[in-house]
């Protein structure tokens, strides 16, 4: 049988977990008395066969034997060992040295989710989201979403707030939505980042609030996500609170997100949005021919995207076609001012202008300065 390579995502999982399952600093984990391992495994330990098993799959520490190693996770996993249950089930998720096989995988990840491993639980939901391996139900999706985010575990906060946000699989709450990405964003996890900014820009589950907004989108932006940047542009350059507008950073941090496109997703393909956002930057900096010509790029690779949905198209079509014509009469585009969710409370647990430094009050109004000329 022709194994599948190992996708890098599930080896630095697996050498994550091979890392936590000993107190050694990392650097000694590579180093393994191979003979002493194998007897402990040979006697029946689970730790030792999950470790081997590890070592075996990835190579760290021991010449590399997939089909070998899988059999030894799985010896750990009969024994109920749950990073074992949980790693057989990503084996059997991507095909990695066995046939894929998605109803084992399930099977396995509900295995060591029942005996609260987060890991697990979150995948166990990903599957039901999904439908892979199991009928698709989003409500149990959404319980065991619930169960791994009561762990603290932030994608599955993420993911549970998602939900909430929706009403998908839950009553719909986005004050309870915020709470959840706020408990994760507090971990700094850049998703939960990024969606908490979009409410408090938004004003649903929370008060409209450009400043907390700002500060969520600049902390994300910190990281390397190429969205996190262009959001981050976006906000500086199309706010509709003009005294938060700063072009000349909007346009520096929409160039990061087209470069982080190429460097980290290793992608050619500049997507069209982020290429809208150059063009808002540039205009919001003074730069209206060179904002033009970003406009009319990203008309052309919209119009060259066969996948969208024709109504999804035409919205888009309007929009863009709007922004350009600004554009050519020497006018930035900025958002209206939402309506805001009735009702909605702040949340006091966020102190995130405090932790920014940032003051509480709104800044002083600042006076545009002239754009400079962008070669695109």
């Amino acid at each position: 049988m022709k194994h599948a390579p190992l996708h890098p995502l599930l080896a630095g999982l697996l050498v994550a977990l091979l890392f936590s399952a000993s107190l050694l600093p990392a650097q000694q984990l590579q180093k393994v008395d191979e003979k002493e391992l194998r007897d402990w495994a040979d006697r029946g330990d689970a730790d030792a066969q999950f470790e081997l098993g590890l070592r075996l799959i990835t190579g760290e520490g021991v010449k590399k034997n997939l089909e070998e190693g899988v059999k030894s996770v799985e010896k750990a996993a009969r024994q109920k060992h749950l990073r074992a249950q949980h790693v057989l089930g990503t084996l059997y998720e991507d095909g990695v040295g066995v046939k894929m096989d998605l109803a084992k995988a399930a099977e396995w990840y509900r295995s060591s989710a029942d005996l609260g491993f987060a890991l697990s639980q979150h995948s166990l939901a990903a599957m039901y989201e999904e439908g892979k391996g199991v009928k698709k139900d989003t409500a149990k999706a959404t319980e065991w979403f619930k169960k791994a985010a009561d762990q603290g575990s932030p994608p599955s906060q993420t993911a549970y707030a998602s939900k909430l946000e929706r009403g998908d699989g839950v009553a719909k709450s986005t004050a309870k939505a915020a709470l959840w990405y706020l408990k994760a964003a507090q971990q700094d996890f850049v998703p939960a980042m990024t969606r908490l900014a979009n409410l408090y820009y938004t004003g649903q589950g929370v008060p409209v609030d450009y400043r907390r907004a700002g500060a969520w989108y600049r902390r994300a932006a910190r990281s390397e996500d190429p969205w996190a940047s262009n959001n981050l542009a976006w906000f500086l350059s199309t706010c509709p609170e003009d005294n938060l507008h700063n072009g000349e950073n909007a346009v520096l941090l929409a160039r990061r997100a087209l470069k982080l496109v190429a460097e980290v997703v290793q992608s050619d393909e500049q997507p069209y949005e982020m290429i809208d956002t150059m063009a808002a930057a540039l205009a919001r900096n003074g730069e209206f021919k060179e904002a033009e010509l970003w406009q009319k790029r990203c008309i052309t690779l919209l119009n060259e995207d066969k996948d969208l949905p024709e109504e999804d198209r035409k919205k888009l079509q309007d929009e863009f076609d709007t922004r350009l014509k600004l554009y050519q009469k020497a006018t930035p585009f900025a958002e209206p001012d939402p309506k805001g969710e009735d009702g909605a409370e702040p949340l006091p647990q966020d102190t995130i202008l405090q932790d920014e430094g940032l003051p509480e009050s709104k800044p002083k109004k600042n006076t545009p300065k002239s754009g400079r000329g962008t070669v695109v």
